[in-house]
Parts: structure tokens; sequence; C-alpha cells
């Protein structure tokens, strides 16, 4: 059920990135410049893969997705830190919140995920 629930959320989350990120780049734009938003988003495009990847491969072959999961999620934990401060900096509540719901929510699965040592999904 966990991996199952696991994989949903990974391909939500995924597809949640480029979309937002499509929805941003085609209305208000970046305050960032060429460079590092090129930077930027490259990480953001490769962390929305990674999710989408891991949310196939655990629904499809069970357990070997997990090592991806974990690294996807890591990645996502950091991402949505970030995100959190630079939306909480500019007194968007809202975004900053759903930041800290995705910070807790892929907490949560990547220990248990450890705990389980994998095996959980």
């Amino acid at each position: 059920m966990i991996r199952k629930i696991s994989a949903i959320y990974s391909f939500v989350i995924g597809i949640s990135i480029v979309g937002m990120w499509c929805m941003i780049l085609l209305t208000e734009g970046t305050p960032e410049g060429p460079l590092e938003i090129t930077f930027h988003l490259i990480s953001e495009f490769l962390m929305a893969g990674l999710l989408i990847a891991s949310g196939y491969i655990l629904l499809g072959l069970k357990t070997k997705g997990a090592k991806v999961f974990m690294v996807a999620h890591g990645m996502l934990i950091y991402s949505v830190l970030n995100a959190a401060g630079y939306y909480g900096q500019r007194g968007n509540i809202g975004m900053t919140s759903m930041f800290i719901f995705i910070f807790i929510v892929s907490s949560v699965l990547i220990v248990l995920g450890f705990i389980k040592r994998g095996n959980f999904i």
C-alpha cells in the first residue's frame, strides 16, 4: 500500500513541478539572470524527471525503484526547503505552507524507507 502511495505521490509531485515551471516561465518570468535560471531549471527538471521515473519504476518493479525514490525525494526536500524560504521572504503564506507540507510528507516517506531498508516500497 505504501509503495503505491509513494509511486503516485512521486508522479503527482514530478508532473506538478513541470507544470508549475511552465506556468511561471510563460506568465510572470523569473528575476534570476539567464545563466542562473538555466542551471536552476536543469536541476528542477532533473528532479521532476527522477520523481516521475521513480513513480513509474515503483509501480512496475516494486522495490527496484527504492533507490531512485530516495535520490529523487532527497532532491525534492532540498528544493522545497529552498522554495519555502524564497516564498516565505515574500510573504506568500500559501506557497510557503505547500512547500512545508511537501517537505514533511517526503521526509516521512524517506525515513520509512530507511527504517524498512527500502523494502517499504
